[in-house]
């Protein structure tokens, strides 16, 4: 991705300001989607989904060693950092948004209260951060994540539910796990620094998972429109993989420290 607005992504290129991604037309594109939306997302993202999963960032920062210590606890706790800040500009995206949109089954699904996350981000970045945090980063690849969210929401607001899908798979379902991480990783104390991982604790994730499974396929999409939502998914992955790819970039301590469990 460059800094003038264009996404390589699946061997071509294309500009944040694109209304859709392309697609071949089909006779059945105009007819209403027969397959649940909820089985379409998962059946249709699984590589970009496990690309983003397993980035070499996101590894090092949740399961890295870190070489240990004060010196490697504080190298640690700054890349995580960045990482927060980029997930703030994303979900203050998406937050935005909301207000512009007519409320039925769309909303029902962007209006989930766990997905409400800027707010628990801003008090992570306080926390780690205090004063400092008036001086906030982000890539160009976060940035036109962004760009790509509003953008969406005013010409083709369904396929906002791309980007929600990708941020629940990424951060709901696995905050619990992370919350324990992160608290371990900076001895934190009292659910300090890790408001962001709150959403959803184990305990309520399966009832989560169904109420959001019951939600997606509340929602009436044409086939054509189901399959753009999937394809918006696997992009909303594979933006998230370049920002990953991109914090990577400025963290040289990550040389032999990505995908080592710890």
């Amino acid at each position: 991705m460059s800094v003038r607005g264009t996404i390589r992504w699946g061997g071509f290129e294309r500009s944040a300001r694109d209304r859709r991604l392309p697609s071949a037309p089909t006779a059945s594109a105009g007819l209403p989607s027969t397959q649940r939306l909820s089985l379409r997302l998962e059946e249709g993202t699984g590589m970009a989904r496990r690309q983003a999963e397993q980035s070499t960032f996101l590894e090092a920062l949740f399961h890295g060693s870190w070489n240990g210590g004060v010196y490697g606890q504080f190298v640690r706790a700054r890349h995580y950092v960045n990482h927060l800040r980029q997930l703030h500009v994303v979900y203050e995206a998406l937050e935005s948004v909301l207000p512009g949109l007519k409320d039925g089954p769309l909303t029902r699904v962007l209006r989930l209260p766990e997905l409400r996350r800027a707010s628990a981000l801003v008090a992570d970045l306080d926390w780690f951060c205090g004063d400092t945090r008036t001086k906030p980063f982000a890539c160009a690849e976060t940035r036109l994540h962004a760009e790509r969210i509003h953008e969406v929401a005013a010409e083709a607001p369904h396929l906002l539910i791309a980007h929600a899908y990708a941020r629940i798979v990424q951060d709901l379902f696995t905050a619990p796990q992370r919350s324990e991480l992160i608290a371990t990783a900076f001895e934190l104390e009292n659910g300090r620094g890790t408001a962001f991982y709150n959403a959803v604790s184990a305990a309520e994730l399966l009832a989560f998972q169904t109420r959001l499974t019951a939600r997606l396929d509340e929602v009436m999409l044409t086939e054509g429109e189901a399959q753009e939502v999937v394809q918006e998914a696997r992009l909303a992955f594979r933006i998230q993989t370049l920002i990953c790819d991109e914090l990577a970039r400025d963290a040289p301590e990550l040389d032999g420290l990505g995908g080592t469990a710890g």
